[in-house]
């Protein structure tokens, strides 16, 4: 068992680990622990340690453990809180991190449990960069939709030493259920109020969040051997952490944005407001609600071949189609709206079988087909000419819509846009993510699952758009990319290169998200070329 020192009664929620290695266990709400193992996976030269928050860590040789009483004794650790002056003006609130994605990765690593090993102890963590002076409000996070009737939670928040979470700087657990489902398909949103707990974090400039698994209890019957894990989204200038048990080395996962996010109040204290985390999605210091509430805003729908269009306007003027990415929906554009609708009448889509949009059809979905549901959107609304925004798979759908429809376009801008799929254009890691999770896909029939499975394999199978047919396209064309873009330098250079009337701007700093991460920058370079800014 596992008591306190202090009081002799049952101390809950035990952290049991062997130094470096991925065994161990959980104490239970009794304080009841059980460690199974094979005698040749620990030795006596192994250290055994016993660890909760709010108390001073146990550690003991293996082989004195194997000898003495079983039940361990831990010693109440004092914290020393300070005091803090709350003023009538609140700090800003922001948001570190990413919680939710339509593109989900699932690494199977985490479904690789060890011999002789239960899911207690089980933990995943992510850095996020901070500002130095925050008041932690809520922690949001998505959950993989494995059947079960409930599962505990522990949250931890770690210094950072050399990338990895480091030492805990919690005064207190935060021990948490969340209850099961029998639910089929993509992950679901979880969050949890933090403002019960007063966790001030001050002098920082990041910190590792983590959830571990205390308990899980399975339904009836169930006998499936996978690991219950937070899922990823394919983030190719991030990392995520994991240890199979909570004395094991934290082991990194690559291109891997763990959808855990933390909203925080951040005080301005002179100059300690750091730079927020660029990898972030951070709640704007004068966000409107009209901006959150984009993609789900009073928009209307357009019946089209086997599907309807729904779209949102803003604005007036020269129209002005906004065209997002795989999997995404109108409110990635939410940063560049605001600032487009007031020069131009902004028609933002949501492409067939993605955001508010509805597919009807369950044939592969090709960039063909999203251009004509756009020729359709223009002829509903009457549109006989229009600019065209397209971001990633949006890009690629207004190139061929430009190459099939030549005279309906005034200018386009296509940022990280690509021409064919394969290594020739995307960064190996990228195309390697969307095989998983094609493989992944392919094991499940529902609808929903379908639906990813056919958008993953568009980006995995098309477009197939010949560089030299790019010469036809006589209206101004917009190549932009950031420096760290998914999509290869020298293949947007190709872009470029094969317009007969284009300009180029690669992003310093930025990557494939430099619409959101820096839209500042972003939105004034297109506005630059969308009122007149010069070609090559």
């Amino acid at each position: 068992m596992t008591i306190s020192a202090r009081t002799t009664s049952a101390l809950p929620y035990v952290s049991i680990g062997i130094k470096n290695k991925p065994f161990g266990t959980v104490s239970d709400s009794l304080g009841r622990y059980s460690l199974s193992y094979n005698k040749t996976d620990i030795t006596d030269r192994d250290s055994i340690i016993f660890s909760a928050i709010g108390y001073h860590t146990v550690k003991m040789a293996w082989d004195d453990f194997l000898k003495m009483e079983k039940t361990v004794k831990l010693s109440e650790s004092p914290q020393l809180l300070e005091t803090v002056n709350i003023k009538a003006r609140p700090g800003r609130i922001r948001k570190y991190g990413r919680s939710s994605a339509s593109l989900i990765f699932f690494p199977s690593m985490y479904k690789s449990i060890p011999k002789h090993s239960d899911e207690k102890g089980r933990e995943q963590a992510t850095i996020l960069k901070i500002d130095q002076n925050v008041f932690l409000r809520k922690m949001s996070f998505e959950i993989n939709k494995r059947a079960f009737k409930k599962i505990k939670l522990r949250m931890n928040i770690y210094s950072v030493k050399q990338g990895l979470p480091d030492q805990s700087i919690l005064a207190k657990d935060i021990v948490f259920d969340v209850m099961g489902t029998t639910e089929i398909g993509m992950p679901r949103g979880e969050s949890l109020d933090l403002r019960p707990y007063q966790i001030h974090i001050k002098g920082r400039k990041e910190i590792a969040v983590s959830l571990a698994v205390l308990d899980l209890e399975p339904l009836e019957g169930d006998s499936t051997k996978q690991a219950f894990f937070i899922p990823s989204f394919p983030g190719p200038l991030r990392s995520s952490l994991f240890r199979m048990k909570g004395e094991a080395e934290w082991q990194k996962v690559s291109a891997s944005y763990l959808l855990i996010a933390i909203e925080a109040s951040s005080i301005k204290d002179g100059k300690n407001l750091a730079i927020a985390d660029n990898e972030a999605e951070i709640v704007a210091e004068n966000a409107t609600l009209s901006s959150l509430m984009y993609g789900s805003n009073n928009g209307k729908r357009i019946k089209v071949a086997q599907g309807t269009i729904y779209y949102e306007t803003y604005g007036k003027g020269k129209p002005l189609f906004l065209l997002h990415g795989n999997n995404e929906s109108i409110n990635s554009f939410r940063e560049q709206i605001g600032s487009l609708s007031r020069r131009f009448k902004v028609i933002a889509l949501d492409t067939r079988g993605q955001g508010n949009s509805i597919n009807l059809s369950v044939a592969p979905y090709t960039y063909k087909q999203f251009a004509e549901d756009l020729s359709a959107v223009m002829d509903a609304l009457s549109i006989r000419k229009a600019s065209l925004l397209g971001w990633s798979d949006g890009g690629n759908t207004a190139m061929v819509f430009a190459l099939n429809h030549p005279e309906r376009v005034d200018k386009m801008v296509l940022m990280g846009a690509n021409l064919f799929p394969g290594p020739g254009a995307i960064e190996q890691d990228i195309a390697r993510l969307f095989e998983n999770r094609r493989d992944s896909l392919m094991k499940h029939q529902d609808p929903t699952s379908q639906n990813q499975l056919r958008l993953t394999e568009l980006v995995l199978k098309e477009p197939h758009i010949d560089a030299k047919d790019l010469k036809s396209i006589s209206s101004p064309v917009l190549v932009m990319a950031g420096e760290s873009d998914v999509i290869k330098r020298e293949h947007t250079l190709l872009i470029h290169s094969s317009l007969e009337n284009a300009q180029l701007e690669i992003i310093k700093g930025g990557d494939h998200y430099v619409p959101l991460k820096n839209p500042n920058v972003f939105n004034k370079i297109v506005l630059e070329f969308l009122e007149g800014g010069k070609t090559r």
